[in-house]
């Protein structure tokens, strides 16, 4: 059997404790569905070593009042062997599963009355490996830490068997990279054309700053040299609003 973390029970009792205020923010799916206190799923097969599954949301502060709003990141089940990531306003790099069990952002958000944060993304990398991995969500006042809400995430990998479908990226590549003064090649292999299906750029406070349409299952995007200014960007391939791959692409 394939080593997992998992929070214990203790401890995952505590931080329900902990998140269940004051309800300082609110989630929202694409929908408009209110997600606090909700578990979120993201099922996708897996047949690609490279493949990121991922989520994200906007993040709306309805207290009436200002607040700086921070991130925190729990693994509550995760597979040994895996990775995972996040955005609140800066992306971090992967830490594999296990690294830190408690995961806080290193960049709280002042958000006024009414403001919505678009920052929010997370990030699982199976390796191939199948089953769920279960995170926790809470972002939380840093004046009033109790002041907080919470969502679960959970990655189901499925497993790509003899007549099911292979994972719907094939390949995913970005050249030059890093780019210097030139034009940036985004090549791109799907197993088929689905419709909803877009190529997205963001940058490190995970803001979405370019956006291509992809109606071919393979294919090529030219970003112009004057389009991304220099600094790190990531370029994901989505489909419904939902991230197929992401690579981190360094503009110079």
């Amino acid at each position: 059997m394939k080593k997992r973390y998992a929070l214990s029970l203790f401890t995952a009792t505590a931080i329900f404790a902990s998140s269940a205020t004051a309800q300082i923010v609110e989630v929202r799916n694409a929908n408009g569905d209110l997600l606090n206190s909700t578990l979120v799923q993201v099922t996708e097969p897996v047949g690609d070593s490279t493949q990121t599954m991922g989520f994200g949301a906007p993040v709306e502060n309805v207290s009436g009042s200002s607040r700086t709003i921070n991130l925190k990141r729990y693994e509550v089940d995760v597979p040994h062997g895996t990775g995972n990531y996040f955005c609140w306003d800066l992306c971090y790099g992967e830490r594999s599963a296990g690294q830190s069990p408690l995961w806080i952002g290193a960049d709280p958000v002042p958000m006024n009355a009414g403001f919505i944060a678009n920052g929010f993304h997370a990030y699982h990398k199976p390796y191939t490996t199948v089953g769920t991995a279960t995170f926790r969500y809470v972002w939380y006042d840093v004046n009033s830490p109790n002041d907080s809400v919470w969502v679960d995430i959970q990655f189901n990998a499925l497993l790509v068997g003899i007549h099911e479908n292979a994972s719907p990226v094939r390949s995913f590549s970005a050249f030059p990279n890093p780019a210097v003064s030139s034009d940036i090649t985004i090549n791109f292999d799907l197993a088929t054309p689905v419709a909803g299906t877009q190529l997205a750029v963001y940058n490190m406070l995970g803001e979405r700053k370019l956006v291509r349409a992809l109606n071919v299952a393979q294919g090529k995007v030219v970003i112009g040299k004057d389009e991304l200014p220099a600094g790190v960007w990531f370029a994901s391939l989505e489909q419904n609003g939902r991230a197929l791959v992401t690579k981190r692409v360094v503009v110079q």
